[in-house]
């Protein structure tokens, strides 16, 4: 992990969530890097965009270096405890097909959730279609304790397929008492913040590295910058915000402290929490 840093990685991690008890009124969550996150209470254990894959590229001296700025803090084959797995948009560090696969072996009773449009990227890969869970807007589905809320993301812009269901959403997640949203992949768009402020949001999580010329030059989507993330929870009157989508890649990052200052100048009463990958946050109701 970066800097070795204290926090748990691997069969350490792993053993962790499984030891966490999580009382009624709280969720225990732990950051994976980019938009992943775990999410565990009332014995259900959730994954959102678990991005676990570890690609390499060639550098200048022609050596296989990773693309990844830190490790995965292990493999989808080490995940045996998952029940519902989220995926927001298909990109492979949102929907990363080869760590579901994995996750859907050693997880026997998980069950899949991505945007309707790529239900057959999953069904395609092996995963069984009684597994793969549709996600449209408008509709809510459960799952145990879980109920999930499809909200429309814009990645930058709002897209449908054919059928008219959402290429990209991000998830809102009801679980033992607490509320929290997850954007995915998104730039603020006007139905935003009022369709987010119908509902009252413990925890907000959504991205900060923004959007730019160079990196529309490199063909990449951008996203919410630190300023509009912090104003959009702001807006919504979350309780607690989480940036991410700012430290995994180098080439499409953002300095969270920018986030932490606009916070203190702008917004000084407003919690928020920079996560370290694997790091395990409590949240009380």
């Amino acid at each position: 992990m970066p800097g070795g840093a204290w926090v748990r990685h691997g069969e350490q991690l792993i053993e962790e969530i499984d030891r966490t008890k999580v009382p009624a009124g709280a969720l225990a969550l732990w950051y994976l890097g980019q938009m992943g996150v775990v999410i565990k209470g009332a014995d259900t254990t959730v994954y959102i965009d678990p991005y676990l894959s570890d690609p390499y590229r060639k550098d200048e001296a022609g050596n296989l270096v990773s693309r990844r700025k830190y490790p995965p803090p292990f493999t989808g084959s080490d995940i045996h405890h998952a029940d519902v797995v989220l995926g927001t948009h298909n990109h492979s560090d949102h929907i990363d097909l080869p760590s579901l696969q994995q996750i859907a072996s050693a997880s026997v009773q998980a069950r899949f959730v991505v945007p309707a449009p790529h239900v057959d990227v999953l069904t395609g890969a092996g995963i069984g279609e009684s597994r793969v869970l549709a996600a449209r807007v408008g509709e809510t589905l459960k799952r145990g304790a879980l109920t999930v809320t499809p909200i429309p993301a814009a990645h930058e812009e709002l897209e449908k397929d054919v059928q008219g269901d959402y290429i990209c959403v991000g998830y809102i997640l009801q679980l033992n008492g607490v509320t929290v949203y997850h954007s995915g992949d998104t730039v603020e768009y006007p139905e935003l913040v009022s369709a987010l402020s119908a509902w009252d949001l413990d925890v907000v999580c959504l991205p900060i590295n923004g959007r730019d010329l160079l990196r529309r030059r490199r063909n990449i989507i951008g996203n919410m910058n630190f300023r509009e993330a912090a104003d959009v929870a702001v807006a919504v009157g979350a309780k607690l915000i989480i940036p991410m989508h700012y430290d995994m890649f180098a080439h499409n990052g953002e300095n969270p402290a920018f986030f932490v200052d606009y916070i203190y100048r702008t917004y000084p009463a407003q919690p928020f929490k920079i996560m370290a990958p694997g790091e395990r946050l409590v949240y009380m109701r």
